[in-house]
């Protein structure tokens, strides 16, 4: 007969009631795993203590056995280190994401609080201050809703989840009044704002990525409130209803990024004086089967705040450098075409290497390639001014984006290169609906110190005319043509190009017919 192992029962007994501690001490996201490695570790230990009491060698494997499983399923996919955010103590994104979908059938009820204006209270408090900010938020929630799951899913957005009801109101109530108190991080005071959106499985959504994307847009419409509301926004069906639009621009802009269908349109840029077209800008659009043509205006901050943006100007560049290297479009002599960068595009380290070897790729002279930046790119001014430097360097010229727009002045727009200052069209018709010297004095200013003049928005021959008298030096708007598609900004690039010739030799019809 087989001597029951003692001495082994002795190991592995402390080692099975150790994995039980810690399971219940330590963090574990209420997923499915997590409940297998729970059933394991209590079979596990129920074997064990019976094969101690009743001396069976069986048992004993069979529990040594689970014990094996148990510990596979810990350091192999049961980790729980995947699923925590290591600076709020919480779980993550992944572990929210999955939970739902375990869980898709399940009702649940959820309240999602994001900091106001994240990345401005990062910026003035520093990161390191608040990341430790976010760990006291982390560990606050967690000690006043013991019960509940709480979830990190970035950008300073906290879930508080559960698959039963709670008190919605009350926890919203609770958490508006801690924020209204200071956080104290290293013996500093950090007072942030927060804003509230309560959810339930009452409305009717296709998947995980559409809560995520509702929420996000719940969020981004208290950020852009004037005055802060004290009230949580409830995402109902009727809420979700005047979203559709956004939401269906954002899955719009994923798919087209992710099948490099993103498409490039042009607008002409002509010489104020002379009214001959000399450039262009290149305009990023989308299409969407129901939507249509979609403007930047409604994909771009939607590309930015998803950290797609990157992608997408790259996929823009490089279209607009293989258009360039057509030689029917070189025997055009189109001096130069004009690129949008994202401020966040400019924050990219790698972004002047990337875009060199494609210009390099495309063998296109880099003097015919502008990259537009905004007054905004200008905060970030050590890191513009090394890619600026870098891209400078292969050729690059860069041009100033909608001045008049935002909050620079003369000085800040000194410290950077520019070669070209482009008006913003609301500073431009601004001046012809109310006339002033601002207009004239900012083009001539501008002037005297080196740089010539854009003015965006010219929409009549009387403005284009007017502008010239500034001395503005070139003009863009929808007098001369609105953004078209490549193919047809060719042709219409051709046809002027065959005009232009035709005035210079006024009897070219008959020469064309003699040939």
């Amino acid at each position: 007969m087989i001597e029951y192992p003692y001495e082994m029962a002795s190991v592995v007994l402390p080692i099975q009631i150790l994995l039980v501690i810690f399971y219940f001490r330590r963090k574990y996201p209420p997923l499915r795993q997590s409940r297998i490695f729970a059933a394991v570790i209590a079979a596990n230990l129920c074997l064990t203590l019976a094969g101690v009491i009743v001396h069976s060698f069986v048992l004993h494997v069979l529990s040594y056995l689970f014990l094996l499983a148990s510990l596979g399923l810990y350091f192999g996919a049961q980790n729980p280190e995947r699923f925590l955010e290591q600076r709020t103590g919480v779980f993550n994104r992944q572990a929210f994401e999955r939970l739902m979908r375990e869980n898709k059938n399940r009702r649940f009820w959820l309240v999602s609080c994001c900091i106001h204006t994240y990345g401005e209270v990062r910026e003035l408090y520093g990161a390191v201050q608040m990341d430790r900010c976010l760990g006291l938020i982390g560990m606050w929630l967690q000690q006043t809703f013991p019960k509940k799951s709480m979830f990190y899913l970035r950008n300073g957005r906290f879930v508080i989840l559960s698959f039963s009801p709670f008190d919605q109101a009350g926890t919203v109530a609770a958490v508006y009044r801690r924020f209204q108190e200071s956080w104290l991080v290293g013996g500093a005071e950090m007072f942030v704002g927060v804003g509230c959106a309560v959810m339930d499985s009452s409305i009717c959504v296709e998947s995980v990525d559409d809560i995520l994307d509702v929420l996000e847009i719940a969020h981004r419409q208290q950020d852009q409130a004037v005055v802060p509301s004290q009230e949580p926004i409830r995402v109902d069906g009727q809420y979700i209803d005047g979203l559709h639009h956004e939401m269906s621009v954002k899955r719009a802009l994923k798919r087209a990024i992710a099948k490099d269908d993103v498409s490039v349109f042009f607008q002409p840029i002509v010489d104020a004086h002379t009214q001959k077209i000399v450039g262009a800008e290149a305009l990023a659009r989308i299409y969407d089967e129901k939507l249509g043509y979609i403007a930047p205006g409604e994909f771009i901050p939607l590309a930015e705040k998803t950290g797609s943006i990157t992608e997408l100007g790259m996929q823009v560049f490089r279209k607009v450098c293989a258009f360039m290297s057509e030689p029917r479009i070189r025997m055009l002599q189109l001096d130069w075409v004009n690129i949008n960068l994202s401020p966040v595009q400019c924050m990219n380290p790698h972004l002047a290497e990337d875009f060199i070897g494609i210009q390099q790729e495309y063998q296109v002279s880099a003097h015919k390639l502008h990259l537009e930046i905004t007054e905004e790119s200008i905060i970030n001014l050590n890191t513009l001014q090394n890619q600026i430097a870098r891209m400078r360097e292969a050729g690059f010229s860069f041009v100033l984006d909608d001045y008049g727009s935002g909050y620079s002045n003369l000085m800040m727009v000194r410290q950077i290169p520019f070669i070209n200052i482009k008006l913003d069209m609301g500073f431009v018709r601004a001046h012809f609906s109310q006339p002033n010297t601002l207009l004239p004095d900012t083009i001539r200013a501008f002037l005297e110190l080196g740089f010539s003049i854009t003015a965006e928005g010219v929409e009549s021959e009387a403005m284009a005319l007017a502008l010239d008298r500034m001395d503005t030096t070139y003009l863009q708007g929808f007098h001369y043509a609105r953004p078209m598609p490549m193919e047809d900004f060719y042709q219409y690039m051709r046809s002027h190009a065959e005009r232009e010739t035709c005035e210079e030799v006024p009897d070219c019809d008959l020469v064309v017919e003699s040939v």
